[in-house]
């Protein structure tokens, strides 16, 4: 939804702002999908009327022979430009402003591919960033008064917005905030002192609490839901999650640039439910051409809601397949399977298919290697190998090692030479997030 913005909102503008949205995207999930795409389309044609104020997209909406964004289709956005960081580090933000910047909130996002973006957006935008993990929250029994532990960034400062300002005022829970890289035992502690009915984090670190929950029979208050964020959510994750703290486990993919574009079905944990009402997602080919339902590709979204800098095509990185079926839970909203890493981190084939990290953890799985593998990650080396860095729980048997040595080798034998090697610790990165797998530079998988 496109928001009159105005130039410095009180904080009860945008704590109205943020009720209304509230209620609006709790009754429109029920919507059928086909009332989702005419909704679509309207909002996508009153952000593509503020977007086209742009210099950025006034030019690229001449270049593409849109002349009246008011009468844009929804089956045309193939004619418009992909966006990505570089393109905006190369026209510079400025350029892709509808408002004065003064008054707009800095969004930074965590570099996982190396190059960090930087995006603004408004303070009623905000609001409706929130709107959407509440949007979340309720569909697992969870309300916005309820208390969290967030174990992810502990020095993430808190953005301007409504949720900040109910929050320092006192009217809802501030967030316990601890570090991904925290002492599991750190972390029980706190989520036995606190007894949050909102557990949130990594999805490392959430499978890390887990497994010493399990591991030590320690007894923990149930939440309400256990909500796993920011890196390939695995199988293995949400079982943990689920097994040790017995409540649901749900998959969210939310980004620093869009928020929450899609969640875990209540109903059926392998699949995401995509925010359709906020998003148009594509999935595309590395040529940019659309793949068919059901085929991994990158995915590129559009925000509907962001006219203060618009974002139109953005390639995520991510990989993930758009799913054509309806969901059984009656949600008109499209569907989804979990994001299965970054295109920046899967490591191709010869023949060009990807090796991902879902792909990867099956691999354990058919070994049952997570009996004695805590942690892995995969880095492909120059002259086709593939070194499996493995951190244990307790040193392998023999038979153990020869299994998971055999399983790997029939699957990636034929392309790679494959060692696996034990090691002490496999360390997460700076923004707190494990990388599972490590391709080679673009430049020396071309060599190689």
């Amino acid at each position: 939804m496109a928001f009159p913005l105005i130039a410095s909102p009180g904080p009860i503008a945008a704590i109205s702002t943020l009720l209304q949205t509230s209620l609006r995207v709790e009754k429109d999930q029920w919507l059928s999908a086909e009332e989702l795409a005419a909704l679509q389309e309207t909002r996508l044609r009153q952000m593509l009327v503020e977007a086209a104020r742009t210099r950025y997209y006034g030019a690229a909406l001449c270049e593409s022979g849109i002349t009246d964004p008011a009468r844009f289709e929804l089956a045309q956005i193939g004619r418009l430009p992909f966006l990505d960081r570089q393109v905006i580090a190369l026209h510079g933000l400025e350029s892709f402003l509808t408002v004065d910047r003064a008054g707009l909130i800095d969004v930074m996002t965590s570099g996982s591919t190396g190059t960090p973006g930087h995006f603004l957006r408004h303070k009623l935008e905000e609001a409706d960033y929130s709107a959407r993990w509440w949007r979340v929250y309720s569909a697992f029994g969870c309300k916005a008064w309820d208390s969290q532990i967030n174990v992810a960034i502990v020095n993430k400062p808190d953005r301007a917005g409504p949720i900040t300002f109910l929050r320092r005022m006192g009217v809802l829970p501030r967030i316990e905030r601890m570090g991904s890289d925290a002492a599991p035992e750190d972390v029980l502690r706190k989520v036995r002192e606190l007894a949050p009915p909102i557990l949130t984090g990594y999805a490392g670190a959430i499978e890390a609490l887990a497994e010493h929950v399990l591991a030590t029979g320690a007894r923990v208050p149930p939440p309400r839901a256990v909500f796993c964020t920011a890196m390939e959510v695995t199988d293995r994750c949400l079982e943990l999650a689920e097994e040790a703290f017995q409540a649901p486990a749900v998959d969210v993919y939310v980004t620093n640039e869009f928020g929450v574009i899609a969640w875990s079905c209540p109903a059926r944990r392998n699949v995401l439910h995509v925010n359709d009402d906020a998003f148009v997602v594509e999935v595309v080919n590395p040529d940019g051409t659309p793949v068919p339902p059901g085929t991994l590709g990158e995915l590129v979204v559009t925000s509907l809601g962001l006219t203060s800098m618009p974002l139109i095509r953005y390639r995520m990185g991510d990989m993930a397949a758009r799913l054509p079926e309806t969901c059984e839970c009656g949600r008109g909203l499209g569907l989804l399977t979990r994001v299965h890493g970054r295109t920046a981190h899967a490591i191709r084939r010869p023949s060009g298919a990807l090796i991902t990290t879902p792909w990867v953890t099956s691999l354990f799985g058919r070994a049952m290697a997570h009996t004695w593998v805590r942690r892995f990650q995969v880095r492909e080396e120059p002259g086709r190998h593939l070194r499996f860095l493995v951190d244990v729980r307790r040193p392998p048997s023999e038979v153990q090692r020869h299994t998971l040595t055999e399983i790997v080798e029939s699957s990636v034998g034929a392309d790679f030479e494959v060692a696996i090697e034990i090691v002490d610790r496999i360390p997460v990165a700076p923004n707190g997030k494990l990388q599972f797998l490590v391709p080679l530079p673009r430049d020396e998988q071309t060599a190689a």
